[in-house]
C-alpha cells in the first residue's frame, strides 16, 4: 500500500482524545440529541450550521469527526461539552484525522472503543463503536450511549460481524441506551440484519418521515434506537446542506 495516498491506521493508544470540558456530574432526564455524519467538516458553513444545531443539545453523536483540522478550535475551548473522540485512520498527506467523536454536558463515566474486526476494501480502513456513560440525574443507572459507523462496503458476513460486537456491547448494560449513527443501511438485507439485532436487544427505532437520497441508493444510513428512555420527538433536519447527510434531533426522556 502507498503509505503517501491511502489513510493511515491511528494506532490504538493514539485512539482516544478529549477535548472541551463540561460543567456537569449528570445529564438531565430530559436528553436533547443530535446525531450527524459531518462529512469530514468539508463543506461551506459547516462549522455555522454545527454552532447552530447544538444550541441546547445535551448529547451530540457525529460521525465522520475530524481532529487536526481547523475546526479543532470550536472542540477544544468548549466549556459546555465535553468531547470524546475515537480515531480510526489518518490522511497522510493533510495530517487529518477521521473517527467518531461524542458531546455530552455531563461528564463521562466510563469509555470503550470497539474497532471492526474487518476493514474497509481498498483503503483497508477499520470503522468504529464509541462506546460512553454518563450518570443520570435522579437515576441509580447509568445511560450508555452508543455512537457508531458501520463497515460499508464488504459481503453481509462482514457486516453481521461488526453487528455482532454490537450485540455483545449491548449485552453487557442492563440500563437505558441511546445509539445512533451512520449504520450504512444501503439495502434492505442490511437494514433487516440491523434491525433483528436491535430487536434482540430490546431496543426500539425512533422512527420519523423522511426523504430518501440517491446517493444514498434511495434507503437511509442514519438512524436512532433506543431503551428505557421515552421518545418525545424525533426529526430528520433535510433542510442542513453542509453534509452530504441529514442530522437527526431527537428528544427523550429517562424513565
Amino acid at each position: 500500500m502507498n503509505s503517501r495516498i491511502f489513510p493511515k491506521t491511528v494506532e490504538s493508544e493514539d485512539a482516544i482524545r478529549l477535548m472541551g470540558s463540561s460543567q456537569q456530574q449528570e445529564i438531565g432526564s430530559t436528553i436533547r440529541l443530535l446525531v450527524w455524519n459531518i462529512y469530514k467538516a468539508k463543506r461551506a458553513n459547516w462549522l455555522e450550521d454545527f454552532t447552530r444545531l447544538c444550541e441546547e443539545k445535551d448529547l451530540v453523536l457525529l460521525q465522520e469527526a475530524v481532529i487536526n483540522a481547523p475546526s479543532d478550535h470550536y472542540f477544544n475551548t468548549s466549556n459546555r461539552y465535553e468531547w470524546l473522540m475515537a480515531s480510526s485512520h489518518q490522511n497522510p498527506q493533510t495530517g487529518v484525522i477521521t473517527g467518531v467523536k461524542t458531546g455530552c454536558v455531563a461528564k463521562i463515566q466510563r469509555q470503550l472503543v470497539h474497532r471492526s474486526r474487518s476493514t474497509e476494501p481498498v483503503v483497508n480502513t477499520q470503522k468504529l463503536l464509541l462506546e460512553t456513560h454518563y450518570s443520570i440525574a435522579g437515576s441509580d443507572k447509568n445511560l450508555m450511549v452508543v455512537n457508531m459507523h458501520a463497515i460499508n462496503f464488504v459481503r453481509v458476513s462482514k457486516y453481521r460481524d461488526q453487528l455482532d460486537q454490537l450485540r455483545q456491547v449491548l449485552a453487557g448494560h442492563d440500563g437505558p441506551v441511546i445509539m445512533g449513527g451512520d449504520f450504512n443501511t444501503w439495502s434492505q438485507s442490511r437494514l433487516a440484519l440491523f434491525r433483528e439485532h436491535a430487536q434482540e436487544a430490546n431496543l426500539i427505532e425512533a422512527n420519523m418521515t423522511r426523504q430518501s437520497k440517491m446517493m444514498h441508493l434511495n434507503q437511509h444510513l442514519d438512524h436512532v434506537f433506543y431503551r428505557g428512555v421515552s421518545l418525545s420527538s424525533v426529526e430528520a433536519l433535510q433542510d442542513v446542506r453542509s453534509s452530504d447527510h441529514s442530522p437527526i434531533a431527537a428528544t427523550f426522556v429517562a424513565d
